[in-house]
């Protein structure tokens, strides 16, 4: 792999689409092995990595030629980018924000969606979620509504550990999404028709809302940042997903 082409992103934008014919591959401990070693690499360090290797990782059991090759070019990605590092201030406000997004459906077999979720402090990331939802979300509303359920519950967790740090958050939490239908629907008192089967232990973002420990404001989607966590993107999007979450030489 030293000698490996580099790559300017860790997973091609058509690996989902193009994944389903590959013959199986047969040594999957190999596979398990390397993905085990980029999800460290994803949760502690390199959130630009952390959708391409959620993504692998759902392949565990089965995986084929497509996703060793797909788990090889983030081992190219990360070998042309290993100066990278996160980086925090100065000058930015010390203030806990947080970015919200999900996807749709984007799982071929099992057709449910990605969560993103990330929050700044600093400057810089200090919290990264990429995972698959549990549940077939009937919209997008749905999806994104599942997904702002892991922010809040993130959000608090942190609020928590920066108390125990010193650092406490005496304003609301901000965090940012790109659906203002699930903003309305959060802050809504009725839930109509379309949406009313969603699991009501869901509905503790109202909650937190009403009680002011979170504030939903929207964000127009080209400006979304947890997008980059919901799938994978081309270059130029990905470029400027690198450049918002301060991962630079």
């Amino acid at each position: 792999m030293d000698k490996a082409p580099p790559v300017k992103t860790p997973m091609d934008p058509g690996y989902l689409s193009a994944n389903h014919d590959s013959k199986p591959f047969s040594d999957q401990t190999s596979y398990r092995s390397v993905v085990g070693a980029l999800l460290y690499l994803a949760v502690n360090a390199r959130p630009d990595i952390s959708v391409s290797v959620g993504l692998l990782g759902r392949k565990v059991a089965e995986p084929n030629q497509s996703d060793w090759s797909a788990a090889k070019r983030i081992v190219q990605y990360l070998n042309a980018t290993k100066d990278r590092k996160l980086t925090y201030g100065p000058g930015q406000e010390w203030k806990l924000i947080g970015f919200s997004d999900s996807d749709w459906a984007g799982d071929q077999r099992t057709r449910r969606s990605t969560t993103g979720v990330i929050f700044f402090y600093g400057g810089g990331p200090i919290c990264w979620v990429s995972k698959g939802q549990d549940a077939v979300a009937l919209s997008s509303l749905e999806a994104e509504y599942y997904a702002l359920t892991v922010a809040c519950q993130e959000a608090i967790w942190i609020k928590r550990l920066m108390n125990d740090l010193d650092e406490p958050q005496a304003d609301a939490i901000t965090i940012f999404e790109d659906n203002q239908g699930c903003i309305c629907f959060a802050k809504a008192e009725r839930s109509s028709g379309r949406v009313k089967h969603i699991d009501t232990t869901k509905h503790f973002i109202r909650d937190l809302c009403e009680r002011k420990i979170i504030v939903l404001e929207y964000c127009p989607s080209i400006e979304m940042i947890a997008d980059a966590l919901t799938k994978p993107l081309g270059r130029l999007m990905f470029n400027k997903f690198i450049e918002r979450i301060g991962l630079s030489t």
